[in-house]
């Protein structure tokens, strides 16, 4: 049984570096962008359009799932910084907890 190995990239954060990251995992698996609009029951210039970061995100999940990716998001946990105000240390510490509820 064949299992797939796995690709990671990492600092996809712009369209074009996500663009970037479908074109590389299609071209892995031996697809034209062709193959893979047949799969995805896409128009072929749709998947163009993704692959130059200009699709739409409702057409990234739907090349992603046909490509059968798995997206794993993960986030450093941002530290909030206010300057200049009376209630800084207060503010800091309520966004802070906030955001790391949403990790």
């Amino acid at each position: 049984m064949k299992t797939e190995e796995s690709i990671i990239i990492n600092n996809i954060n712009t369209p074009k570096k996500a663009a970037l990251a479908i074109k590389r995992i299609r071209k892995i698996k031996n697809l034209t962008q062709a193959d893979l609009a047949k799969i995805a029951n896409m128009r072929q210039p749709t998947i163009s359009d993704v692959e130059k970061g200009a699709g739409t995100l409702q057409s990234f999940f739907k090349i992603i799932q046909a490509l059968n990716i798995e997206v794993v998001v993960s986030m450093n946990k941002p530290k909030v910084v206010i300057k200049n105000t009376k209630k800084q240390n207060k503010v800091e510490s309520v966004l802070n907890m906030l955001m790391d509820d949403q990790a």
